[in-house]
């Protein structure tokens, strides 16, 4: 095709090929300027679903006007050749720059920001991209970020007044299965039907690729990849990246829930978390001497779905409890530490309020079951199974805040409590760098206990040693957490 000119545009240039069709450099000899011409196939010009899904893109494309999403100029044929003629992007795919270590979080963020911004505005549209990946993400020459390729985007809702030629195809129904497999969402994998969730995993897989520079989930086979989407965990990212913050580590692992109710819930909460860590990092640079967040914020409240998996687990499994709720509150202080207070039976998050409004570091209060100041039931349950949704709990926190440091904190029976949540095989994944007992009834160093008491290592900035010290002369628990 090279020198051959279809309409007025003059082909100059091969820039890539794929599944869904050629894509050349060529002169617009009528504007005077280069753009980009995309060709449908002549194997595929007598497909007549091929040619539908060709005319969708250019017109779903042309529907999407956002700075971060390659303009179309017009749909063609010239003979039987079609194609498309759109903005040339002069630079490569981000690909290029998923290697080695990772990037650096500047410029995972340069990259990020604007790809969860662009996926958002065309949900915002009613259209899913559906194959979103490295290679159909660009970089300009200018850093600009592009998406291209909705060769496979589907259109969620009907199509607006102000869209009505917009072609419309539906969530991708049960028995499909499209996109690039190492970022498919696993409802994607299994033909089940899709919707924008799916693209908050792809770029869940993308974030943690340029964050790593490896895929989350990889395998020796393209069937070892699917099972390792569907059943696999993702090593922690701070345990590959520790220079990495904590919440982002916290929206990778977020974007990659298996389960959709799970998984953060659109791209544009992906946008606003990695604004947020931005906007962070651009505070402590204006900082010349940065000082722990303070002041009188209340905390908030937050909880976690009791599911069936959840029932499943305990002894005594009470079917109407799935889809009710443990509370916690939750002072959101930026730290690298998360304390995780626990108060016993009959009394509840509040308790901690002040400590958490007090103090410099992260740190959640728990309630136990039905115990929450808004509890919808209080069911009787074993002291065994209280333990286990209140580990439950503490597990879900800590794989969301990502810490460094993980500080545990039990007062009155909620000491002993924590304790026996330790010393069960959950705690061998909570790994807690200490814990501190105020009022607790059991010896931690004997018996049972002696062992995740020798599991906690030695925290080298010295924070469990001083919270430690502190227990031993503070008068009351608020004094304690603020001295």
């Amino acid at each position: 095709m090279i020198g051959k000119t279809l309409l007025h545009y003059k082909i100059t240039e091969l820039l890539g090929k794929g599944g869904m069709g050629e894509v050349y450099r060529a002169r617009d000899q009528q504007l005077d300027r280069d753009v980009a011409l995309k060709l449908l196939p002549k194997t595929d010009s007598d497909d007549a679903q091929r040619v539908r899904r060709f005319e969708r893109e250019a017109k779903v494309l042309a529907s999407l006007e956002h700075p971060n999403i390659a303009t179309v100029y017009g749909l063609h044929d010239d003979g039987g050749v079609r194609f498309i003629a759109m903005e040339l992007i002069s630079g490569s795919t981000i690909a290029t720059e998923v290697a080695g270590q990772g990037l650096d979080l500047d410029r995972l963020l340069e990259i990020g920001i604007p790809l969860a911004e662009a996926v958002a505005f065309a949900h915002g549209r009613g259209v899913i991209h559906r194959d979103l990946k490295p290679a159909n993400v660009m970089s300009d020459a200018s850093g600009r970020i592009q998406v291209l390729d909705f060769g496979l985007a589907a259109l969620r809702q009907e199509p607006s007044a102000a869209d009505p030629d917009l072609p419309r195809e539906t969530l991708t129904t049960a028995g499909e299965i499209k996109g690039t497999v190492p970022y498919m969402a696993p409802e994607q994998l299994e033909g089940r039907t899709v919707d924008e969730r799916a693209d908050v995993f792809s770029i869940g897989v993308i974030l943690h690729e340029l964050a790593t520079g490896q895929r989350p989930f990889v395998a020796d086979s393209t069937a070892g990849v699917v099972s390792a989407i569907l059943r696999d965990t993702p090593t922690p990212l701070r345990e590959l990246r520790p220079d990495l913050p904590g919440d982002l580590a916290r929206v990778i692992r977020r974007c990659l829930e298996k389960q959709v109710d799970q998984r953060m819930q659109t791209a544009r909460d992906v946008y606003n978390e990695l604004e947020d860590i931005r906007n962070g990092i651009r505070t402590d640079e204006a900082t010349s001497s940065p000082a722990p967040e303070e002041g009188p914020g209340s905390p908030v409240e937050r909880r976690m779905t009791i599911t069936t998996e959840h029932v499943r687990k305990l002894s005594k499994q009470i079917p109407r409890m799935v889809g009710d709720s443990m509370s916690y509150l939750d002072n959101e202080r930026r730290s690298d530490v998360l304390i995780i207070c626990m108060h016993g039976i009959g009394a509840d998050q509040r308790d901690f309020e002040d400590v958490l409004r007090q103090t410099s570091y992260r740190a959640v209060a728990l309630s136990l079951y039905g115990f929450g100041p808004v509890a919808r039931m209080r069911p009787s349950l074993s002291y065994a199974d209280h333990n286990r949704l209140a580990g439950f709990l503490i597990e879900a926190i800590r794989q969301e805040l990502s810490p460094q440091t993980l500080v545990m904190v039990g007062h009155s029976s909620g000491a002993d409590q924590l304790l026996e949540v330790i010393a069960s095989p959950l705690g061998e994944r909570l790994e807690p760098d200490g814990v501190v007992l105020l009022g607790p009834s059991v010896v931690p160093g004997e018996g049972r206990m002696s062992a995740p008491y020798s599991r906690m290592t030695v925290d080298p900035d010295g924070i469990f040693k001083t919270l430690r010290t502190m227990s031993g002369y503070a008068e009351n628990l608020t004094e304690w957490l603020i001295m």
